[in-house]
């Protein structure tokens, strides 16, 4: 009897065993699915995390470029705000500038401060520790593109290199009739170098020294909107009224109100004629015959606001050539489109840095120009640079914030733009 229970024990054991040798696998292979599980959960909650982060950029883009609210002036990104409230802010400390602050406060500010630029809690810090991040760069440039019209009608142009030369046709390669089993010669076209050499632009921004944590994003805004505006500013100068003398807000290179006469690309008006206010509607249409032909179907008119008025007086009974809300049909929900104001058909557009309407003599001066400014050329290093010091502005204890940008300008194609000048006497 005992040896019959013993082999029926033993039988239930060997079973036992092969059951076991038959879920341990599957066991296994679900331990291996619950790690698989669980790296899904994880992943599943860095997505989560991410996209929470994107919709909250998204958000916070939607007062910056290009997507604010009507109505809502121009900004950067929230995240961009901090970032240049932030090298602002480690940059006055890195001076000493706020080490007259209260503790906890100064704490505070410069943890905001780190975690917006995502640096480490180091005892100093310096400029060159804290570059503006391409990214937030990128924005500062799309506000400047918001405020200035040479980045609008010109053709931006990036500089890779300290100096660049980009070739400029001369003269057309000139083709005809080639007689039966003739020899076809070479026509071969002139060029001309063009030397892009980026000068520096910039200048400082007062930044009072009584900072606070609630306030480094509206910080961050002005100081953004400040730089932007200035350096659009500055562009725009010279693009078009540079006189290249290499002083003051004038790069070594002319302006189109100046490379126009270099050009030869004028149309003067008559002896005694030294007013802008002097300027007819013959003289503004003689200008367009000035360009090369192909730039009549490109062209448009750039003058200075102020010289709405003046063209208003040249509509009489008979002939009404300016019309100051141009439309063209067939676009937009109700089949209109503005199109802004036009002289003859040709579109005119506002310069605020062109010369203002004067009843003052200006003699040999080009206040009004013609053309397609695509081939005007705005030559710019990437990156914009920002610093801090406290030296400056010492009598006010204010900071002073510096926004540097290096470009230059060249006119691609000369016979582009024309411009309108005042008599010589």
């Amino acid at each position: 009897m005992e040896d019959q229970e013993l082999k029926r024990l033993g039988g239930a054991m060997v079973e036992i065993k092969k059951g076991f040798d038959e879920i341990l696998p599957k066991l296994r292979s679900f331990d291996d699915m619950q790690k698989r599980l669980d790296d899904v959960e994880k992943d599943t909650g860095d997505l989560r995390r991410s996209s929470d982060t994107l919709r909250r950029g998204f958000a916070s883009r939607m007062n910056s470029v290009g997507a604010r609210q009507p109505g809502m002036p121009p900004s950067v990104s929230e995240d961009c705000a901090r970032a240049i409230a932030a090298i602002c802010i480690l940059g006055a400390d890195a001076v000493g500038a706020l080490n007259g602050m209260d503790a906890h406060r100064r704490d505070v500010l410069l943890g905001e401060s780190r975690s917006a630029l995502n640096v480490s809690q180091r005892a100093a810090l310096t400029s060159s520790d804290i570059p503006l991040p391409t990214a937030y760069g990128g924005e500062v440039v799309e506000l400047v593109s918001e405020y200035g019209m040479a980045r609008k009608y010109g053709t931006v142009y990036p500089l890779g290199t300290g100096t660049t030369k980009l070739p400029r046709l001369k003269t057309d390669p000139t083709f005809g009739l080639i007689a039966q089993s003739g020899t076809v010669t070479e026509k071969s076209p002139q060029t001309e170098w063009v030397t892009f050499s980026p000068e520096k632009f910039g200048g400082l921004v007062r930044v009072p020294s009584e900072l606070d944590a609630d306030s480094i994003v509206a910080l961050g805004q002005f100081l953004a909107r400040y730089c932007a505006r200035n350096l659009a500013y500055i562009e725009d100068y010279n693009f078009f009224a540079s006189t290249g003398a290499g002083s003051g807000a004038n790069g070594s290179v002319e302006g189109l109100t100046k490379s126009t006469i270099t050009n030869s690309k004028v149309t003067q008006m008559a002896s005694t004629k030294t007013h802008y206010s002097d300027a007819t509607l013959a003289n503004i249409r003689a200008i367009r015959a000035v360009v090369d032909a192909p730039i009549l179907r490109t062209g448009a008119y750039y003058m200075h606001p102020t010289f709405e008025q003046h063209l208003a007086s040249l509509n009489t009974a008979g002939d009404k050539p300016y019309n100051p809300q141009a439309q063209i049909i067939g676009v937009g929900a109700s089949g209109f489109a503005n199109i802004g104001p036009t002289l003859d058909g040709f579109p005119i557009r506002w310069i605020d840095t062109l010369p203002a309407y004067s009843t003052s003599a200006n003699v040999s001066k080009v206040f009004m120009l013609f053309g397609d400014l695509s081939y005007q050329y705005l030559g710019v290093r990437p990156g914009l640079g920002m610093d801090v010091s406290r030296d400056v502005f010492f009598a006010t204890d204010e900071l002073a914030a510096r926004c540097l940008e290096r470009f230059t300008i060249g006119l691609m194609a000369t016979g582009a733009v024309s411009g309108l000048q005042t008599a010589a006497s």
